[in-house]
């Protein structure tokens, strides 16, 4: 499975519907702006930034943890097509050509060479690949193409499927995919019944599944390094952008809180564990497209922004 169209946001979708909300995007508290942590929308810190990292006409970081690392993971925020309907919002279209332009600026510039995208399930991964094999023939999308090919509503494509195409970037999965299953079923089932008692277990499971696909990403990119898929630990991680808040207040903490499956512990309590990203030592970048760090309202409900 390659949806692309993620589950917190269609959970805040389905939400919305029941509790007749206004809000597009619900997050836990935003962060605070450190030298080495950026964190919230302050102009003079993502001036900056972008000048060592994205290009300002792309996006912006809104947050930044060991940038000198030699292994880095690019956290890119994502804005989807509906998870109701399928179509594309007004902006979806311009969010996702951003997407691309920060994926092949990532793969061009700082030699990234692995996508990690939300909702890919890996069915059948070639590990006989070498990467002499596999080596990189880019197909250049000029604007109009590329817009044209993510409004195409004949199937599904998004800026990941695109990067992947265009420059034969290798996928991996991170995603949990018990997690993902159980997150759907559970939407499926508040449809149903109209009930709220459900919906209200799914953000404590969204955290959980955001979790665990942070806690995934070090073994994923380590595999791919060892077997010659990649030449070095540098990946980047697309997700929605309802999910950034979770992962800068992970980053900040350096540590998880998960249920333990198995654990004397009584029920509510969580256990805690390090962060593996941190561990070994990855750097950590977290990036908005333009479209979305110039929209004050989505901010302000993501709470990334310091006013």
């Amino acid at each position: 499975m390659f949806s692309g169209l993620g589950l917190r946001n269609y959970c805040a979708h389905f939400l919305r519907g029941v509790l007749a909300l206004t809000a597009a995007i619900s997050l836990l508290p935003g962060t605070t702006s450190r030298a080495e942590d950026i964190a919230g929308i302050s102009a003079a810190h993502l001036q900056a930034a972008n000048e060592l990292f994205v290009p300002a006409e792309y996006g912006e970081i809104v947050y930044q943890k060991n940038g000198h690392c030699p292994q880095q993971i690019f956290i890119i925020g994502q804005s989807h097509r509906s998870a109701l309907t399928g179509q594309a919002g007004s902006d979806t279209v311009k969010v996702q050509a951003e997407i691309y332009r920060i994926g092949e600026w990532l793969i061009r510039e700082k030699n990234v060479g692995l996508l990690l995208p939300e909702g890919f399930f890996q069915r059948t991964p070639n590990e006989n690949v070498s990467l002499a094999e596999a080596a990189r023939e880019t197909i250049r999308l000029d604007n109009q193409t590329l817009e044209a090919e993510l409004s195409d509503t004949r199937r599904f494509v998004n800026a990941d499927m695109l990067l992947n195409t265009s420059y034969n970037i290798p996928l991996g999965q991170v995603e949990d995919e018990q997690l993902y299953r159980d997150i759907r079923h559970l939407l499926r089932e508040a449809r149903q019944e109209n009930s709220l008692s459900v919906l209200s277990r799914l953000d404590g499971l969204q955290d959980e599944r955001t979790a665990a696909m942070l806690q995934n990403i070090p073994e994923v990119v380590e595999e791919a390094f060892q077997t010659g898929r990649i030449d070095n630990r540098r990946a980047m991680f697309t997700i929605g952008l309802a999910h950034v808040g979770e992962i800068i207040n992970i980053l900040q903490h350096g540590s998880l809180r998960l249920p333990p499956a198995k654990s004397d512990l009584a029920e509510g309590e969580m256990s805690e564990t390090t962060l593996k990203l941190l561990d070994q030592g990855y750097g950590v970048t977290v990036i908005i497209p333009r479209t979305l760090a110039e929209n004050k309202q989505i901010l302000r409900l993501a709470k990334l922004e310091t006013e």
